[in-house]
């Protein structure tokens, strides 16, 4: 099976320049968990997950213990909403994932489950050289899955 047989292509999509706030609200409008950053030629830029908004650790270098960021600051000692406040108009282009691993439509399955497993991923963005034409999610292979059933 190919990825272009599975994968999403009525995307929902943002510019670098929209908000942290916009892509939020355009997740739970849409109930979708990731959203890619493209440009006006729809080259893919980067992307926002679900997981951005719950944070992540940030091994520091010669620290005993990593640091806990959500979209860049740091909430290891402050109380997270206040930490949602200070990301809620930040742009895009400042926080979105840009080291993105993808795959392209002519791919197999085995090589996109291989990505995902091995980079401990949800979904990942299908391009078509530089250009975003699709995203594969974990319901996608849910849905792949039922159709051979």
């Amino acid at each position: 099976m190919l990825v272009k047989e599975i994968m999403t292509t009525d995307l929902h999509t943002l510019t670098s320049d929209n908000t942290v706030k916009e892509a939020a609200n355009l997740m739970l409008d849409k109930n979708i968990s990731i959203i890619p950053v493209i440009d006006s030629d729809h080259k893919l830029l980067g992307v926002v997950t679900q997981s951005d908004f719950i944070g992540k650790k940030v091994e520091v270098p010669h620290a005993i213990m990593g640091i806990k960021q959500i979209f860049g600051e740091t909430f290891h000692s402050k109380n997270v909403e206040d930490v949602f406040a200070a990301v809620r108009d930040k742009k895009l282009g400042d926080v979105m994932t840009t080291n993105l691993k993808t795959v392209t439509p002519e791919e197999t399955l085995n090589h996109v489950l291989n990505v995902l497993i091995n980079n401990d991923l949800k979904r990942i963005p299908v391009v078509d050289g530089d250009k975003l034409v699709g995203v594969i999610t974990r319901r996608d292979i849910m849905k792949a899955f039922a159709r051979k059933a």
